[in-house]
């Protein structure tokens, strides 16, 4: 298979965890790939997890918010690259004694929507609350062919809140070093975290 899954960060004995992001409205749109550039408050930030106090430093991708929280070197990388449709929204982390420990850090939010989930090898399992979107799988499976060449990050069609990138561009990052980034097998994903 040809992508991955980008997760939000890795579980690492030091490095810290982090709360969802605060000092932004209508957060939930983060999720589905909603356009926020426009608009996006200066003041936008997550804190440090309070639950584990001696995880203190940074890296390169973060764990504990529920979207991908990058570091700069991510960022220039990912700028490198040139994607299209990729909205890289700046956000502090904020240690736990209240202070900034970053000011270099982005929400990866993907504004582009593939189709390209094949739902039947998936064995998809649809959302009761909305029907137009997935929750559970046995294995996701994606059908290549449906993704134009031109895309490297994206979002899914009917589960937005999870974000692809090609396994190409996912190689280029770890080769560079970069620590805690996270990427999974589509198949050995079946929605659960």
């Amino acid at each position: 298979m040809s992508f991955l899954l980008w997760r939000p960060g890795s579980a690492t004995d030091g490095i810290c965890k982090i709360l969802e992001v605060e000092g932004v409205e209508k957060s939930f749109e983060l999720d589905d790939g909603a356009p926020r550039a426009a608009g996006w408050p200066a003041d936008a930030h997550c804190r440090m997890d309070p639950d584990w106090p001696k995880d203190i430093a940074l890296a390169d991708s973060l764990l504990g918010a529920s979207l991908v929280v990058i570091s700069g070197r991510v960022k220039k990388a990912l700028d490198e690259a040139q994607l299209t449709n990729v909205e890289l929204l700046p956000i502090e982390i904020i240690n736990h004694k209240g202070r900034v420990a970053s000011e270099d850090y982005f929400i990866l939010n993907p504004t582009e929507i593939c189709d390209c989930i094949d739902k039947d090898a998936s064995n998809v399992e649809w959302n009761d609350l909305d029907p137009d979107s997935i929750c559970g799988c046995d294995a996701l499976i994606l059908d290549a062919a449906a993704v134009p060449e031109t895309l490297a990050v994206f979002r899914l069609k009917h589960w937005k809140n999870q974000i692809v990138i090609r396994r190409e561009l996912a190689e280029k990052l770890r080769a560079q070093g970069l620590t805690g980034l996270s990427f999974l097998e589509p198949e050995d994903y079946m929605g659960i975290g």
